[in-house]
């Protein structure tokens, strides 16, 4: 389908009614427009318009010369206005140049020898006028616009992508939303032939455009493909391409296909990392982190998020800079000790930063500190800041995530009274239980569990167990447990071994072993319906192994994140011995080497439980 009748469809589509008699009227004029024949002689009107020195210079040449002036004349005029003004020499404004009456005798000049420019000059024709501030439904306009409409499909890439941008400064009209609409259509259409696969930078900019419109998974491949092929040839990338392809992708779907040109355009940023200021950087991590997800793990590279810490670590960019750096690091849990460092020197020096922040910036700083059980250098100084800070006593905006501010918190040690009595009203329970968050209710499970183990004071706080049953019946767990055969074949039989056990607190324990004396496993009760149902002899030591997946361990150092060190603090305050597995480590080993690994982190385990016994 040819263009021209694709925008027909279009427009009639939208009940857009176009103005007969405006068209009757420009084709008359197009048609009475006088040739103008080539002459060898110098066009001294040309030359006195290009050395013009103002705006008012040349619409002075204009209105001296009006009645002789020809199509590219016309143009030139057009062409110097524009310079002028963009260069500075502004004598007049826009809006003295559009209601001079010259500038409106140049428009009508344009308008009847329309029909004899290039299409390169009416798209610069548009440009200019666009510039100066004339209306889209004014008659040069619609005459600029329907000349392009009849020729669109004479426009090259460059053109659809420079047009498409210069439309959206006029107001909108029929037949600028006709074009808008046709024009990504005709880009679609027309790449195959008219893509240029040798120009980087044509590419980057194709890519540019099609990242922001509705075209086909062909076109978006063949451009990808393309600079994936400049990139294997060994070419590298100019860190302003690099960035724009970075910025194209992140604007797209999620899609596996763009990992690889994704990579190659990190590596060419962080190669050529001094020619970025720090606005670019920081956006192309906003860009990344919000992309990043664990269907889509590509958009993470961990360099680069380091880069970007060093960064403001090195410029010495301030408290603000490093927590908004941090902020972007929390998404894919990673973890900088240096920056976190850095920003608890920044609150040494002014206490001040944390005592009157809002409530933004604490939630940042506590979520971000607790993400490990790591604790940068003026660590007390920042905790007694967040213990004694009112900011959220009255705080009623929803952009606080109070139950995963409140176990946050409690991952440091940190009781916040205001915090809590929020989490637990009936209000925000009922509000929470609406919305069926899995990660509100993990947290919520949590602070339980912390306030029952280290802080009873806070009891009274607590809702009731039904209502922390019914939402711990809520969080789907992983009943995939790749250790029960090993442990059964390690400990010499199924009666040694109880999976999937919950506790009273909502805790859930993998598997639960019972060791007598030298190490020697004890059957357990099968008929145990909760962790404290059984009971064992003075002698013997209760082993609760757990299997923890990639999402409690931060993405780039593989510490355990400290919300689940709370967990395991929690029952480790019961006395029972916790034996925490990375499912990532498991999977790795042999199998030959899984059951040999397994009883040595037992047997480790109880020896160093009893040796800090003795040592109590």
């Amino acid at each position: 389908m040819k263009a021209f009748d694709l925008i027909a469809q279009l427009t009639r589509l939208r009940r857009i009614h176009t103005d007969c008699r405006l068209y009757s009227k420009i084709n008359k004029e197009f048609s009475k427009a006088p040739v103008t024949v080539a002459s060898s002689a110098p066009d001294y009107l040309i030359q006195n318009l290009r050395n013009a020195r103002s705006s008012q210079n040349v619409l002075e040449i204009v209105k001296d010369h009006y009645n002789i002036m020809n199509s590219k004349q016309v143009m030139q005029a057009l062409r110097s206005i524009y310079l002028l003004q963009k260069q500075g020499s502004q004598d007049l404004s826009t809006q003295q140049i559009m209601k001079n009456p010259s500038f409106e005798r140049l428009c009508h000049k344009l308008k009847s020898q329309a029909g004899l420019i290039e299409l390169n000059e009416t798209i610069e024709a548009l440009k200019v006028v666009s510039y100066v501030g004339v209306s889209s439904t004014s008659t040069i306009v619609q005459v600029l616009l329907q000349l392009l409409r009849h020729n669109i499909n004479d426009l090259s890439l460059h053109h659809i992508i420079f047009l498409d941008f210069l439309l959206r400064q006029f107001k909108s009209s029929p037949l600028v939303e006709a074009l808008l609409i046709a024009l990504p259509i005709v880009f679609d259409v027309n790449l195959p032939v008219k893509i240029e696969t040798r120009n980087v930078t044509y590419l980057v900019e194709y890519l540019q455009y099609v990242s922001k419109k509705r075209v086909s998974e062909k076109c978006i491949s063949l451009i990808v493909n393309n600079l994936k092929t400049h990139c294997q040839d060994g070419s590298v990338l100019e860190p302003k391409l690099a960035k724009s392809i970075i910025w194209s992708i992140c604007d797209m779907e999620d899609n596996e296909f763009f990992e690889p040109l994704l990579k190659d355009a990190l590596n060419a940023m962080l190669f050529n990392i001094d020619a970025f200021d720090w606005r670019d950087l920081e956006t192309t991590l906003s860009k990344l982190a919000t992309k990043y997800s664990p269907q889509y793990p590509f958009y993470y590279d961990e360099v680069f998020y380091d880069t970007c810490a060093s960064y403001v670590i090195d410029k010495d960019l301030g408290f603000q800079e490093a927590l908004y750096t941090l902020r972007k690091m929390l998404k894919p849990n990673h973890s900088n000790e240096k920056l976190l460092s850095y920003l608890s020197q920044k609150c040494h020096e002014d206490p001040h930063l944390l005592l009157k922040a809002p409530p933004m910036t604490i939630f940042t700083v506590a979520i971000s500190i607790s993400l490990t059980e790591f604790r940068p250098i003026h660590w007390e100084t920042m905790k007694n800041a967040l213990a004694e800070t009112t900011c959220f006593q009255d705080y009623k905006k929803p952009d606080i995530l109070w139950m995963k501010l409140a176990a946050a918190l409690c991952s440091l040690d940190v009781y916040k009274f205001d915090v809590l009595d929020k989490c637990f009203s009936d209000s925000y329970l009922e509000s929470m239980i609406k919305q069926r968050n899995i990660f509100d209710f993990g947290n919520f499970i949590l602070v339980c569990q912390a306030i029952n183990a280290f802080q009873p004071n806070y009891a009274h706080l607590l809702p009731s167990t039904n209502i922390i049953n019914n939402i711990f019946a809520q969080i789907n767990h992983n009943e995939n447990y790749p250790l029960e055969v090993p442990l059964i074949k390690g400990l010499g039989g199924e009666v040694y071994v109880k999976t999937g056990v919950t506790s009273k607190l909502a805790h859930h324990i993998d598997h639960v072993v019972v060791l007598r004396k030298g190490g020697y496993p004890i059957s357990l009760p099968q008929d145990a319906k909760h962790l404290e149902d059984i009971t064992v002899a003075p002698d013997s030591q209760i082993v609760l192994i757990l299997v923890l997946g990639p999402s409690h361990y931060t993405i780039n150092n593989k510490k355990l994140k400290a919300s689940t060190a709370l967990m395991i603090k929690t029952l480790e305050a019961k006395n029972y011995t916790v034996i925490p597995f990375s499912l990532e480590v498991w999977e790795g080993l042999a199998d030959f080497e899984k059951v040999p690994y397994l009883m040595q982190e037992i047997k480790s385990s109880i020896e160093n439980e009893q040796n800090m016994s003795e040592i109590r």
